[in-house]
């Protein structure tokens, strides 16, 4: 997976604009538009492995979070 496939997978499944991405990872929206040109482009750099590693614990910490949020919801055995 490219990195520009890898980003804007984890932005449709955040449900995230390239803003709201961007402040959720703490970088600039420029700075994330340049990790999401092809590699062919002049104007594209390549993302820290620390970014890697940080959009994906945001996608494990999202999936475990719903997880919860469902076993919540579900009615409890107790009488």
């Amino acid at each position: 997976m490219t990195q520009n496939e890898f980003l804007l997978s984890a932005m449709v499944e955040l449900g995230m604009t390239r803003d709201a991405f961007a402040v959720r990872l703490g970088c600039a929206r420029r700075t994330l538009d340049k990790w999401l040109l092809p590699e062919s482009s002049n104007d594209h750099r390549p993302m820290p492995e620390t970014v890697w590693n940080l959009v994906r614990e945001i996608l494990a910490h999202e999936k475990l979070k719903a997880k919860v949020e469902k076993m919540k919801k579900r009615p409890s055995n107790s009488a």
